[in-house]
């Protein structure tokens, strides 16, 4: 069954240091976590953390870890009432495990989207977002493993997508409405190139003569930051 955590008639903004949660009801509307640990219970199938509060605007999480799950099934994760904005620095997902933000309007991802420490992906983890931004100088690894679903927009706001090659392919990134991608004109001191905004790990490993999309839209869209232009281009981003 659910614990619950209740701050629901807090007004102020709730710090917390370090939350870990396996099962829990979280009722906070504006919070400042630096650490949300999420554990699966491994028993029940359909236990989940859930934060039945709309957290507003201005909640943020500094660093959330997603712990390898027990199972193919998933019995543990979290889920959001609603919100209109969540922004995360750090985002370590794993197997197993998932993290349903679809309530929530808009999150953005401020430093890396991954993969967690904790070796090798054998599971996919789920992760599901309404719209989603990458924010500057921001990393996102991207593979097979991700299953990661954005139902509306995706902003790539001068971060980096890192495609990871697995079995000599890379995973086609699914956007469900509008993908933007800008730019700036910044040259990486220590590469001499402009900062990417995709980058293939190990793309000699990918399969040869063969079509690799990256990025799929229903609207891809590109606008150069430092000379304030942009342009719509209504294409698949194939590489």
């Amino acid at each position: 069954g659910f614990n619950t955590l209740d701050f629901s008639g807090v007004t102020n903004k709730v710090n917390i240091n370090k939350l870990i949660t396996a099962s829990t009801n979280v009722a906070i509307k504006n919070f400042n976590i630096n650490e949300l640990v999420v554990k699966t219970n491994g028993i029940s199938v359909g236990e989940y953390t859930h934060f039945s509060e709309d957290i507003g605007s201005q909640s943020h999480i500094n660093t959330v870890r997603l712990e390898t799950g027990t199972r193919s099934i998933y019995s543990g994760g979290v889920k959001f009432k609603s919100g209109e904005k969540l922004v995360i620095n750090d985002f370590y997902y794993a197997p197993w495990n998932y993290f349903d933000a679809r309530n929530i309007k808009n999150v953005e991802i401020t430093n890396k989207l991954a993969f967690g420490p904790q070796g090798s992906p054998w599971g996919t983890a789920q992760l599901m977002f309404n719209n989603l931004t990458l924010g500057q100088n921001a990393v996102m690894d991207y593979s097979q493993f991700s299953n990661l679903t954005i139902q509306g927009d995706f902003t790539n706001n001068q971060g980096t997508i890192n495609y990871l090659v697995r079995g000599g392919q890379v995973a086609t990134l699914n956007v469900g409405n509008a993908a933007a991608m800008l730019f700036n004109n910044n040259v990486d001191s220590a590469t001499g190139f402009y900062q990417p905004l995709m980058k293939i790990n190990s793309a000699q490993d990918l399969i040869k003569n063969k079509e690799h999309v990256l990025l799929k839209a229903k609207i891809i869209g590109y606008g150069n930051v430092s000379a304030g232009t942009n342009s719509i281009s209504n294409v698949n981003l194939i590489e």
